[in-house]
């Protein structure tokens, strides 16, 4: 999974500003939903190009199929766990 992390150190078409910069560096992208926590992501004023494009969906769709993995087996693992009859309520 880190090795999905490392693979964005090489890419430079966006980056991202942290929830402390000011004014200046977060222009007009600053976050106003429920994740207000999480830095915000910049592009080039004409977008991404195809090939980030692609190769952000492939990292998307890579993770997605590891966290459907880990779900998969968690919730097997919890359906073979015993639950103790005497367990508080």
């Amino acid at each position: 999974m880190c090795d999905y992390l490392d693979n964005f150190r090489e890419q430079n078409e966006f980056w991202y500003v942290s929830r402390n910069a000011g004014d200046a560096e977060k222009g007009n992208n600053q976050r106003k939903d429920d994740k207000w926590w999480l830095p915000t992501a910049k592009v080039p004023p004409d977008g991404l190009s195809d090939i980030s494009r692609k190769w952000l969906q492939f990292q998307k769709d890579s993770v997605n199929q590891v966290l459907k993995a880990a779900m998969a087996i968690n919730a097997q693992v919890l359906s073979e766990m015993e639950i103790p009859e005497n367990y508080p309520n």
